[in-house]
Order: C-alpha cells, then sequence, then structure tokens
C-alpha cells in the first residue's frame, strides 16, 4: 500500500488519497452539499470544488489509521507546513511507524530559503510610494509565507467560525533542506537526499508529483528512508 497524505484533487490511482479537508468530507454527502450551495452558508467556490468521493477522509493531527510496518511509499506534498511544528513531527512519527522497513517518505515543502533571498534580490524600485496598485517586498514576501490571510473570514458567521477553528489553509511552520533533513533523522529516517521532481526510489512518482509545487524554488523535494 502507498499513502498519498493531504491528496486534495490529485488521487491518482495506485494510492490511498487521504485528506481532512471538510471539502473532502462534504463530497461524501452530496445532499448536504447541495443544501449548502441553496444557503450560501458557504463562499460558492468552496462548496462547488469538485472533491472526489473516494477520499479517505482523516486528521492529520491524529494517529493514522495503519497498523504498523504495513505501506511501502508515503507521499506529502505542500502538507507539513500547514501543520504547527509539534503536530509536523507527531506526523512523521506516524508516518515511520507504518512504513514497511525499507519504504520510502517524500516530503515536499515551500522552499523558506528561496523566499528569503527572493526577498533580499528584489529592487527597491517595485516599492513605489503612492501608486495606485503598490507592490512591495514586504507584502510579496509575507504573501509568499501565507502565515495568515490578508483579512479576516468574510462571509457568514458560521463559515468564520469554521474558518477560525479550523485554520486549514495558513501556513504554521516553513522549512529549508537544512531543518526539514534534521526532522526526519531525528524521526529515524535514514538515507536522506534533496531530489528533483519525478526523480525517485517511488516508482511512477509522475503520476502524483506535480512539478509546479518543486520547480521555480516553489518547493523543496527530501526523501528518506525507514531503516531496515
Amino acid at each position: 500500500m502507498r499513502l498519498h497524505l493531504g491528496c486534495e484533487l490529485n488521487t491518482p490511482e495506485g494510492w490511498i488519497n487521504l485528506d481532512g479537508s471538510w471539502g473532502a468530507w462534504l463530497a461524501k454527502y452530496p445532499r448536504l452539499r447541495s443544501l449548502l450551495k441553496l444557503t450560501k452558508i458557504f463562499p460558492r467556490h468552496l462548496v462547488e470544488k469538485p472533491w472526489p468521493r473516494d477520499i479517505l477522509v482523516h486528521d492529520l493531527k491524529k494517529p493514522l489509521p495503519f497498523p504498523n510496518n504495513s505501506l511501502s511509499a508515503i507521499y506529502a506534498a505542500h502538507v507539513l507546513e500547514h501543520l504547527y511544528v509539534t503536530e509536523a513531527r507527531k506526523l512523521l512519527g506516524e508516518c515511520y511507524r507504518t512504513l514497511q522497513p525499507g519504504g520510502v517518505i517524500r516530503v515536499v515543502v515551500p522552499d523558506l530559503r528561496a523566499f528569503i533571498l527572493e526577498y533580499i534580490a528584489a529592487e527597491p524600485g517595485m516599492e513605489t510610494p503612492g501608486a495606485e496598485n503598490r507592490v512591495n517586498r514586504a507584502d510579496v514576501f509575507q504573501r509568499r509565507l501565507m502565515l495568515r490571510e490578508e483579512a479576516p473570514a468574510s462571509g457568514s458567521l458560521l463559515y468564520k467560525l469554521y474558518s477560525n477553528l479550523t485554520d486549514f489553509h495558513s501556513h504554521k511552520w516553513m522549512y529549508d533542506v537544512d531543518s526539514l533533513t534534521y526532522y526526519l533523522e531525528a524521526t529515524g529516517f535514514i538515507n536522506i537526499r534533496a531530489m528533483p521532481p519525478h526523480n525517485s526510489l517511488i516508482e511512477d512518482i509522475e503520476t502524483i508529483e506535480e512539478v509546479e509545487k518543486i520547480a521555480g524554488g516553489a518547493g523543496i523535494c527530501l526523501e528518506g528512508v525507514k531503516l531496515s
């Protein structure tokens, strides 16, 4: 068995595609989903997002629902940064527990170093006081980090409450190659290497990996192995 954590709409065959988003849960209840469309409790674009119905819905802050040594590979792209670092470390521990000896974990996260270098290298001239659509380095950097939305959630009271309680989409912790390597090693993984897109110990990685999440400084990709 191969596990895909935080799959969103990317659900290739040959993987257990797992996600904890409310949209994945709601896809299993089409009548409720239709009702929410009519009531306009949630923003329309969120209710209409085409989540597949066969996703395994699970909160990643809880133990993974698999036995010890039962998975051959785990893939997680742009997932860890949405968890507090203590939660991320627990999830990595669960990945280690459920992987078979010799099993492979492949993790993709936004590249903190690339964002910092982008901020440092930005031309001061991009800061134009008084311009109608002012763009400045600090705002670009903050948007790249995604630590918070630019404004509080708007809409119905129920949606505001949901947004404040779940806070799925903001980033809680950022990583570079060194820090992600440290956390993987601390979990027990060995042979940790930074990998380019579509180059992996996992067969057919191209069926699941979206290059745009790694290329051009969008992210870093590290792969490790559970000790045999």
